[in-house]
């Protein structure tokens, strides 16, 4: 049971009552309606509060110690009390004691005496009652039209009327549109924090780079002594793979090969230069210049005194098979993809820490170009390297009741003019961060949906009925496009409204049958009523 009831005033109406249900925070509440009360006249008035209680998901108990009260709020669907205890619990109210019994002999001795004939006056007429006195008279008749005048005048001026306009609530929305904020700019506060962070780390390299089994390579210069005789030739010719040796032993063949001579010519006291290799590679093939002195089988009928052949610089390119670890590019570019996430991470940490009270932090943070630097460049033969990177990073918070209101506030704008925007049902608004730029500059893209019904003004509407026949003035508000109109007089039923404005009270009461439309679920409104 609730402990903090309700108290109704005698003159409180039912939009009165309505908006402090609304507003009570607690599911269960007491009414205590006090005797002769206004909303305990009319069993309508429980009607509309049973049903405003449904919809605002209230359990409402009546208190009050009128039977006929309780009655009808008993019959609406109300529990019912006759007061409130100590603990805020209900009290029923004590039943009527039933009269005593009555024995025999009491209904004898209290029978009337009656006797045969005619009965006996119980008060004798004096002759001063049965006299005519004309003063008396008139003044007996001036009472009795001042009594009429009274009366007629409570029947103009005394009664109220009850008007309960019901219009049917049609869903409004905008779908899809932008709003932009901006740091000190618009309705929409918006506060930049930029944090920046560094870190070292040591990587390892994996790439290889292999050295394969090679043998040396150089060139050798042939020179020839001998005097060409008479169709002896242009010269001699040493052909290819034309073995020679240096001096410590090491053989190399000629890979120079002219087609012509399928070799290469040395012409009659002249020279020629061929290209030579290693026969067996590795790095003990790389010999000094001027080694390569040897021209094995040499050289036929022809004086080898007078040929000659020699490096004039030394051998290279022999190499002996290994592996040895290499910094690659995908080597650099992991490294740096590694750093700039953990950085990025340890900055979204820090903001995130940093949101204030009502605040939200952009999805999107701001991050600048990272610096990255190492000791050691791809293509390096190193085993590791190290790596230096420093992020800067951004991050913009906004105040999430402002981007609604912005959304409220856009939609309320486009409300048409013969409409008026149902704030009470609530307006339920979707969004989401489109985008974020440098500088706190951000784009929300949603949807804002409500209720809308006919615009009334109430003062209006009271004043073209005050004083009209109760039928006129019902057609002239049924003209007003709402759905029903009811009517009721209290304390007695006249043909006329009301003359006083004062004594009409107008309850435009918003009804609807479905959910707005949204993407997301939403509670379902409550109906409106305004004075």
């Amino acid at each position: 049971m609730a402990t903090n009831p309700i108290y109704v005033e005698t003159e409180e109406e039912i939009p009165e009552v309505v908006e402090r249900l609304r507003r009570y925070r607690g599911d269960d509440t007491m009414l205590v309606l006090p005797m002769r009360s206004r909303i305990g006249q009319s069993r309508f008035n429980f009607q509309l509060l049973r049903n405003y209680a449904a919809r605002m998901g209230k359990r409402v108990t009546v208190v009050c110690d009128d039977p006929a009260v309780q009655k009808m709020a008993a019959e609406s669907g109300f529990p019912v009390y006759g007061a409130v205890g100590p603990l805020g619990e209900g009290i029923a109210s004590e039943p009527e004691e039933p009269p005593p019994p009555r024995r025999w002999w009491e209904r004898r001795l209290t029978a009337p005496v009656t006797h045969v004939g005619v009965a006996a006056p119980t008060k004798l007429l004096t002759r001063a009652a049965t006299e005519i006195r004309p003063g008396r008279f008139v003044l007996y008749v001036a009472a009795a039209a001042v009594l009429l005048v009274g009366l007629a005048g409570l029947g103009i001026f005394v009664p109220t009327a009850s008007v309960i306009l019901v219009a049917q609530a049609q869903p409004f929305s905008q779908r899809d549109f932008e709003v932009q904020a901006q740091p000190g700019k618009g309705s929409i506060h918006v506060r930049v924090s930029t944090i920046s962070r560094s870190d070292s780390q040591g990587f390892k390299t994996t790439g290889v780079k292999s050295v394969p089994l090679a043998p040396s390579l150089g060139q050798v210069v042939y020179t020839n002594d001998l005097k060409g005789g008479f169709g002896s030739g242009p010269g001699i010719i040493f052909k290819y793979g034309q073995r020679l040796t240096n001096s410590n032993g090491i053989v190399f063949a000629q890979t120079t090969s002219d087609p012509r001579y399928g070799g290469v010519l040395v012409p009659w006291q002249g020279r020629a230069t061929a290209s030579v290799q290693a026969v067996n590679p590795g790095s003990a093939s790389n010999v000094g210049d001027h080694t390569i002195t040897v021209i094995n089988d040499c050289c036929g009928p022809f004086d080898p005194n007078k040929l000659h052949v020699t490096n004039p610089q030394a051998t290279g390119g022999g190499s002996d098979p290994s592996s040895t670890p290499q910094m690659t590019e995908t080597d650099f570019d992991a490294a740096r993809a590694q750093m700039e996430q953990q950085l990025h991470q340890a900055i979204a940490q820090v903001l995130t820490a940093g949101v204030q009270k009502g605040e939200k932090l952009s999805e999107s943070i701001v991050y600048n170009a990272p610096q990255f630097n190492t000791d050691h460049q791809p293509n390096d033969t190193v085993p590791s390297f190290s790596g230096t990177m420093t992020v800067v990073g951004e991050g913009d918070y906004y105040v999430d009741s402002d981007v609604n209101k912005a959304f409220q506030d856009y939609l309320a704008q486009r409300v048409p003019n013969d409409q008026q925007l149902l704030t009470e049902s609530g307006i339920q608004v979707t969004y989401r961060l489109l985008s974020a730029s440098k500088g706190g500059n951000l784009t929300f893209v949603g949807s804002a949906t409500a209720y809308i019904a006919s615009k009334l003004d109430i003062d209006k509407v009271r004043a073209q009925i005050v004083g009209r026949p109760v039928q006129g003035a019902k057609l002239y508000l049924q003209s007003l496009g709402v759905k029903s109109v009811v009517i009721k007089e209290s304390p007695m039923t006249l043909p006329l409204m009301p003359v006083l404005s004062s004594r009409i009270a107008i309850h435009y009461v918003v009804e609807s049958n479905a959910p707005p439309p949204s993407t997301s679920a939403s509670p379902s409104p409550a109906p409106t009523a305004s004075p």
